[in-house]
């Protein structure tokens, strides 16, 4: 599916090819499997109702790192929705979830609540969280990570 969302010039997922993304997200909605795949697919589409319930539902059915994802991508789905105050638990309880159960995942969580709060104006606690991602991501040497937390900082008024 990544061949089919890129990022905006903010940071947020929308279509790289918009009727292939379509076709991909409506074959996915009828397996739990994938559904958050498909909410996730929904969110870059912009089409933010179906994809919080769909999200929704995969949650229902989400175990391990997927409950974790889930909860990032339902954050998601209400920040691009301009419902800060919605998004803002999920965040924390993906961000609880990975510093309890999987660390891999930590800054993933980071990362995204680091952009919450720059949408929020909360700058520093933005910093703060998109700091240590970039702390995680530099140890895990993927440049690609590195370069999306350092685009992060810079939309929250620091270059790391």
């Amino acid at each position: 599916m990544d061949h089919l969302i890129t990022l905006d010039a903010a940071g947020r997922m929308v279509p790289a090819d918009r009727p292939a993304l379509e076709r991909y997200v409506a074959e996915r909605l009828g397996g739990t499997r994938e559904l958050r795949k498909a909410g996730v697919g929904l969110l870059a589409l912009g089409r933010l109702p179906e994809a919080l319930t769909t999200l929704e539902r995969a949650l229902a059915h989400a175990e391990g790192t997927g409950r974790v994802a889930v909860r990032i991508n339902l954050g998601d789905a209400h920040r691009y929705a301009g419902d800060l105050a919605a998004a803002e638990p999920h965040y924390l309880e993906a961000l609880r979830l990975a510093r309890a159960d999987h660390p891999e995942l930590t800054h993933y969580c980071l990362q995204h609540l680091g952009k919450h709060r720059t949408d929020q104006g909360r700058l520093p606690e933005a910093r703060a969280a998109l700091a240590e991602a970039l702390t995680l991501r530099q140890h895990l040497g993927d440049p690609a990570l590195v370069a999306s937390t350092e685009a992060a900082l810079r939309r929250a008024g620091t270059t790391g």
